[in-house]
Protein backbone atom coordinates (compact mmCIF):
# COMPACT_ATOMS: atom_id res chain seq x y z
CA UNK A 1 0.00 0.00 0.00
CA UNK A 2 1.36 3.41 -0.98
CA UNK A 3 1.15 6.06 1.72
CA UNK A 4 0.66 9.70 0.73
CA UNK A 5 1.10 12.95 2.61
CA UNK A 6 -0.98 15.92 1.53
CA UNK A 7 0.25 19.41 2.34
CA UNK A 8 -2.42 22.03 1.73
CA UNK A 9 -0.84 25.45 1.62
CA UNK A 10 -3.77 27.64 2.68
CA UNK A 11 -2.36 31.15 3.03
CA UNK A 12 0.23 33.38 4.66
CA UNK A 13 -0.15 36.67 6.47
CA UNK A 14 1.88 39.65 7.65
CA UNK A 15 4.87 38.82 5.43
CA UNK A 16 7.79 41.23 5.37
CA UNK A 17 8.27 42.99 2.01
CA UNK A 18 11.62 42.31 0.35
CA UNK A 19 11.50 43.99 -3.07
CA UNK A 20 12.31 47.56 -2.03
CA UNK A 21 8.80 48.71 -3.05
CA UNK A 22 6.86 47.48 -0.02
CA UNK A 23 5.65 44.28 -1.64
CA UNK A 24 6.78 41.01 -3.23
CA UNK A 25 5.44 38.01 -5.14
CA UNK A 26 5.55 34.97 -2.82
CA UNK A 27 5.50 31.27 -3.56
CA UNK A 28 6.05 28.21 -1.36
CA UNK A 29 8.40 25.26 -1.79
CA UNK A 30 7.63 22.12 0.23
CA UNK A 31 10.37 19.52 0.65
CA UNK A 32 9.45 16.10 2.04
CA UNK A 33 11.11 12.69 1.77
CA UNK A 34 13.41 13.75 -1.07
CA UNK A 35 10.60 15.35 -3.11
CA UNK A 36 10.15 19.08 -3.75
CA UNK A 37 6.87 20.67 -4.80
CA UNK A 38 6.02 24.30 -5.46
CA UNK A 39 2.90 26.46 -5.30
CA UNK A 40 1.99 29.13 -7.80
CA UNK A 41 3.35 32.66 -7.36
CA UNK A 42 0.99 35.30 -5.98
CA UNK A 43 1.83 38.61 -7.63
CA UNK A 44 2.61 41.51 -5.24
CA UNK A 45 0.69 40.10 -2.28
CA UNK A 46 1.72 40.49 1.39
CA UNK A 47 -1.14 38.21 2.52
CA UNK A 48 -1.29 35.55 -0.23
CA UNK A 49 -3.96 32.85 -0.45
CA UNK A 50 -3.01 29.66 -2.30
CA UNK A 51 -5.50 26.99 -1.17
CA UNK A 52 -3.37 24.51 -3.08
CA UNK A 53 -2.61 20.88 -2.29
CA UNK A 54 0.82 19.34 -2.74
CA UNK A 55 0.96 15.52 -2.69
CA UNK A 56 3.98 13.49 -1.59
CA UNK A 57 4.63 9.74 -1.65
CA UNK A 58 6.06 8.32 1.59
CA UNK A 59 8.99 6.00 0.85
CA UNK A 60 9.03 4.34 4.28
CA UNK A 61 5.72 4.66 6.20
CA UNK A 62 7.22 2.92 9.27
CA UNK A 63 9.58 5.87 9.81
CA UNK A 64 6.93 8.51 9.16
CA UNK A 65 7.25 10.09 12.62
CA UNK A 66 10.89 11.11 12.07
CA UNK A 67 10.57 12.34 8.49
CA UNK A 68 10.91 16.10 8.12
CA UNK A 69 8.76 18.48 6.09
CA UNK A 70 10.33 21.83 5.28
CA UNK A 71 8.15 24.67 4.01
CA UNK A 72 10.01 27.67 2.56
CA UNK A 73 8.34 30.92 1.51
CA UNK A 74 10.23 32.86 -1.18
CA UNK A 75 9.83 35.99 -3.28
CA UNK A 76 9.71 35.21 -7.00
CA UNK A 77 12.28 37.55 -8.56
CA UNK A 78 10.69 37.16 -12.02
CA UNK A 79 7.86 39.45 -10.86
CA UNK A 80 9.90 42.18 -9.18
CA UNK A 81 12.43 44.70 -10.28
CA UNK A 82 15.09 43.74 -7.76
CA UNK A 83 18.59 42.92 -8.88
CA UNK A 84 19.87 39.42 -9.48
CA UNK A 85 18.11 36.19 -10.24
CA UNK A 86 18.05 34.56 -6.82
CA UNK A 87 14.68 34.43 -5.06
CA UNK A 88 14.54 36.15 -1.66
CA UNK A 89 14.00 33.94 1.38
CA UNK A 90 10.90 35.08 3.33
CA UNK A 91 10.79 32.41 6.06
CA UNK A 92 10.45 28.71 6.74
CA UNK A 93 8.79 26.09 8.90
CA UNK A 94 10.18 22.64 9.74
CA UNK A 95 7.85 19.90 10.97
CA UNK A 96 8.21 16.19 11.70
CA UNK A 97 5.80 13.46 10.63
CA UNK A 98 4.71 13.03 14.25
CA UNK A 99 3.12 16.50 13.99
CA UNK A 100 0.85 15.59 11.04
CA UNK A 101 -2.86 14.94 11.65
CA UNK A 102 -5.08 12.13 10.47
CA UNK A 103 -7.33 12.75 7.47
CA UNK A 104 -10.71 14.03 8.65
CA UNK A 105 -9.16 15.71 11.71
CA UNK A 106 -7.15 18.32 9.84
CA UNK A 107 -7.84 22.00 10.11
CA UNK A 108 -5.64 24.87 9.11
CA UNK A 109 -2.82 25.39 11.59
CA UNK A 110 -0.81 28.61 11.54
CA UNK A 111 2.94 28.40 12.04
CA UNK A 112 5.24 31.39 12.60
CA UNK A 113 7.89 31.66 9.91
CA UNK A 114 11.41 30.97 11.11
CA UNK A 115 14.70 32.53 10.15
CA UNK A 116 17.41 31.00 7.98
CA UNK A 117 20.14 32.56 10.14
CA UNK A 118 20.56 34.78 13.18
CA UNK A 119 20.85 37.82 10.92
CA UNK A 120 17.64 37.19 8.94
CA UNK A 121 14.79 39.67 9.30
CA UNK A 122 11.59 37.61 9.05
CA UNK A 123 7.97 38.05 10.05
CA UNK A 124 4.63 36.44 9.29
CA UNK A 125 2.99 33.07 9.49
CA UNK A 126 1.75 30.40 7.12
CA UNK A 127 -1.47 28.37 7.30
CA UNK A 128 -1.16 24.67 6.48
CA UNK A 129 -3.27 21.52 6.55
CA UNK A 130 -1.11 18.41 6.64
CA UNK A 131 -2.43 14.86 6.65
Amino acid sequence: MVRKVIVEVVDACDLLPKDGQGSFSPFVIADFDGQKKRTSTKYRDLNPVWNGALEFTVSDPHNMDVKELEIVVCNDKRFGNGSGHKNHFLGRVKLHGSQFTKQGQEGPVYFPLGKKSVFSWIRGEIGLRIY
